[in-house]
């Protein structure tokens, strides 16, 4: 890392410890410290910045929520070697995708993108519509559902979670109720036991910090986020045909959307 001779006081107007962390961030991308690599302990790296140990401390902590750097027992801190996917997030679901392809869609983008992405099932069961999923899919609460839930893997690191909702009566008779990988694609699965086709998709997204059993399942470093993005598939009638509720590790994922102009 490139030694500061500015003492403290950071750049300008800007607080310390936010001049110390752009510092710390320029030199990761510029490679001086490697993916894995351990950084030096916060006493040297003071020293080195001529900045205090609190300074010093609070600017790795801007790296953390970033993803950039993490920390662990015995390890100090070090240089994540997250690789983000890039998701596109529009394309995903069209329908001449998934016949091009016949595979679910996220093994075939990390595939893509030379990576090995695969679907574990962690559930798949009867469950009543609570508040949120009623709305998604425009029934009253309690109503039967079906939800598949799965975590989303690539490389063998945890990336996403997924829970699917679809009204029980509609795919209880078929694979999607079956705890085993769709081979056709749930989504075609379900148009043909609808019997319309699917016409658009409304997607939601926010932005949160995970719960401690979410950071468990996707092998989060503290501090980083989550995305939450709910997709409901509709029919051209506009009724709701699936909820898709999605958990995104914040720092594995580039969210990529064409916009049109027209």
């Amino acid at each position: 890392m490139t030694e500061s001779s500015s003492g403290d006081a950071g750049r300008g107007e800007e607080p310390r410890h936010v001049a110390l962390a752009t510092r710390f961030r320029e030199a990761i991308a510029r490679g001086d410290y490697s993916p894995g690599e351990r950084l030096p302990p916060e006493r040297e790296l003071a020293e080195r910045f001529d900045a205090s140990r609190t300074t010093v401390r609070l600017a790795l902590s801007a790296l953390k929520s970033q993803g950039l750097v993490g920390s662990g027992q015995g390890q100090g801190t070090y240089v994540r070697k997250a690789r983000p996917i890039r998701v596109l997030a529009m394309d995903q679901d069209r329908a001449a995708r998934r016949a091009e392809h016949h595979a679910a869609t996220f093994n075939v983008e990390a595939a893509r993108q030379g990576r090995v992405g695969r679907q574990d099932i962690r559930e798949v069961t009867r469950v009543p519509a609570t508040a949120e999923t009623a709305r998604w899919l425009a029934v009253p609460e309690g109503t039967d559902l079906l939800v598949r839930r799965r975590i989303m893997l690539i490389d063998e690191e945890p990336y996403q979670l997924g829970d699917s909702y679809y009204l029980n009566d509609l795919v209880q008779e078929t694979a999607i109720a079956v705890p085993e990988p769709v081979e056709e694609g749930v989504l075609s699965v379900l148009e043909r036991v609808h019997g319309k086709p699917i016409s658009y998709y409304i997607d939601e997204l926010s932005f949160r910090m995970p719960s401690p059993h979410e950071a468990e399942l996707l092998r989060l470093d503290p501090g980083v986020c989550v995305v939450r993005t709910v997709r409901v598939a509709y029919d051209a009638d506009e009724k709701p045909l699936e909820a898709f509720d999605q958990l995104l590790a914040g720092d594995k994922h580039v969210l990529v959307y064409e916009v049109s102009a027209e």
